[in-house]
């Protein structure tokens, strides 16, 4: 992903697609059996350059440990 920033392209991670994982893989021509997809990750040029942190909830929020 830095690589992807310096030649002036943008990527992000995104495991949005695993509840499709089987139907990426039919797509994507990936042996469904064989291999088992972790992330999918777009790369893109972008436009502009004015990058920020997103908003985020607090991790308080979302992060358990031991506990729900």
């Amino acid at each position: 992903m830095p690589a992807a920033r310096e030649r002036g392209l943008g990527t992000v991670w995104t495991t949005g697609n695993l509840p499709l994982e089987r139907e990426f893989a039919a797509v994507l021509g990936i042996p469904y059996g064989e291999v088992m997809q972790a992330a999918f990750i777009p790369v893109a040029y972008t436009i502009g350059t004015d990058f920020r942190p997103a908003r985020r909830i607090p991790r308080e929020q979302v992060l358990h440990g031991d506990r729900w």
